[in-house]
């Protein structure tokens, strides 16, 4: 029996057991809107269908050439319907799957499939067969996402179904999430932020419209106000445009909620962001995760986002967090910081560089998330800090986050790199220009507030500060132009 479509449905209407993974049975929610673009909708119904037509595709192929039962496919993972359909096709199939970013260099996807060797390379409708060589592949293998911005790395993070499922019923958990919800994609489909805003919103029915413009063009706000888009995720980035766009002045009845992640986006513009969704009636939350953890390990609730702008909040539904001391000890008093350790069935399997990696994994009890962070008296955890961010110059550990953030508190916006022999800051040269900075006096500055030699800080203007396709800080770029 199919829900009324023209009633509200709630996000725990009629959603699949815990048993069963949400890609298995689309056709449960009928008639549903499951995924617009452009002119095309299709229904939940619709969706399944193309996806026993992909099936049909993928098992003719695999006859003709005597193929595998399971196999390594390669998916280049563009934001529309097509991709949405070859992804959960592979899932349904228990096939394993690597998004790939859609415009990798051809140089990189080469060094890819070297290290992999996939049975089938997918790009859109185009089903390009490799090899049909059996693999030996870990069975429960289902999902592979690259440990940064950049799928060129051949470093990947594999995840089963059940870490997949376990996430998203976390998220539909702590979101106020409806059935009858329409998003927006903007984010990567191949990012695990972005992919996990889809596997939420496809587990209760929910609606997702694929867009191809930045957030911060007209087009994009058009097609929002089109479909009366009730939810967006954004990264930090994305914020920061959006506020000097004056997005806090947006009329956008729809919208209900909007969540951040991604990494650290700045207290001074969290709060004006949640002094928007409190004075309309709308709901902003900041998440923490990474893709070892299938995206999301924390979230700081609504209502605490304008008064603890610092915060990720605490353990997502199912998770578990724990501090411990340099030793691996234990920390059980609140305000001492250590490093954050996280439980939960969302947790890789492990990682892979190569094919010969995706044979076996060692369960993993716990992740450590090389995050240093402290447990205030109200359960809610901060972030101040990453262990492999800290160098130490004259015996003096130097945390490189709060260089950035001293720094920043001065108006100048930098990366922060380093080892156990020098400090390097890197500045636009738009900002030296526009604020007259002399790089002596400010290197004299921060040897005096950092209490290190003067002679072992390097301050270099550069063209931009880089960022990951997934918008994140992209240190090894910024070093390389530091080399220079």
């Amino acid at each position: 029996m199919f829900l009324n479509n023209n009633e509200p449905r709630s996000a725990t209407t009629d959603i699949m057991p815990v048993s069963q993974f949400f890609f298995d049975n689309l056709a449960r929610y009928g008639e549903a809107p499951a995924a617009i673009e452009g002119e095309l909708q299709v229904s939940y119904q619709q969706l399944q269908v193309r996806c026993a037509e992909f099936s049909q595709q993928l098992n003719q192929i695999n006859k003709q050439t005597n193929s595998p039962q399971k196999q390594l496919i390669f998916l280049k993972a563009h934001n529309n319907i097509a991709t949405l359909v070859a992804y959960l096709t592979t899932l349904q199939n228990r096939h394993a799957v690597l998004l790939l970013d859609p415009d990798i260099d051809q140089s990189k996807l080469d060094k890819l499939i070297a290290s992999y060797q996939p049975n089938l390379l997918i790009d859109s409708q185009t089903i390009e067969q490799c090899h049909s060589k059996p693999l030996v592949l870990e069975s429960k293998l289902a999902l592979l996402l690259s440990t940064s911005g950049s799928t060129g790395s051949a470093k990947q993070v594999c995840l089963s179904a059940d870490n997949v499922q376990a996430n998203a019923l976390s998220i539909v958990e702590y979101l106020p999430l409806l059935a009858s919800d329409k998003t927006i994609t903007t984010l990567p489909f191949y990012y695990s932020y972005g992919l996990s805003v889809l596997n939420s919103h496809l587990l209760v029915g929910a609606c997702i419209v694929f867009n191809q413009h930045s957030l911060v063009s007209r087009e994009f706000w058009q097609l929002f106000k089109q479909h009366n888009i009730n939810s967006f995720a954004g990264v930090p980035q994305s914020y920061e445009m959006l506020l000097r766009l004056r997005f806090e002045r947006m009329d956008l009845p729809s919208l209900r909620y909007f969540t951040q992640a991604g990494g650290k986006l700045a207290a001074d513009k969290i709060q004006p962001l949640a002094r928007y969704a409190n004075a309309n009636d709308k709901q902003f939350f900041v998440m923490y995760g990474q893709t070892e953890a299938t995206a999301r390990m924390a979230y700081l609730k609504s209502e605490l986002c304008e008064t603890k702008p610092h915060a990720i909040g605490q353990a997502i539904p199912g998770g578990q967090f724990s501090l411990h001391d340099e030793h691996g000890e234990l920390i059980t008093q609140p305000e001492e910081s250590g490093e954050l350790i996280y439980r939960g069935t969302n947790i890789m399997l492990g990682y892979a560089n190569c094919l010969s990696d995706l044979t076996e994994f060692t369960p993993l009890n716990e992740l450590a998330t090389g995050d240093i962070a402290y447990r205030d008296s109200e359960g809610d955890y901060v972030i101040c800090g990453r262990i492999k961010r800290f160098i130490k110059l004259f015996g003096l550990r130097i945390n490189l986050d709060e260089v950035e953030t001293l720094l920043a508190n001065k108006g100048l916006e930098c990366y922060c790199l380093g080892d156990d022999t020098k400090l390097l800051v890197a500045l636009t040269n738009d900002v030296v220009a526009q604020q007259h900075i002399d790089i002596n006096e400010l290197k004299m500055w921060l040897s005096r507030e950092l209490q290190i030699n003067h002679n072992v800080i390097n301050i270099k203007p550069v063209a931009q500060l880089p960022l990951t396709n997934n918008g994140k800080k992209d240190y090894p770029a910024v070093l390389t132009m530091l080399d220079d």
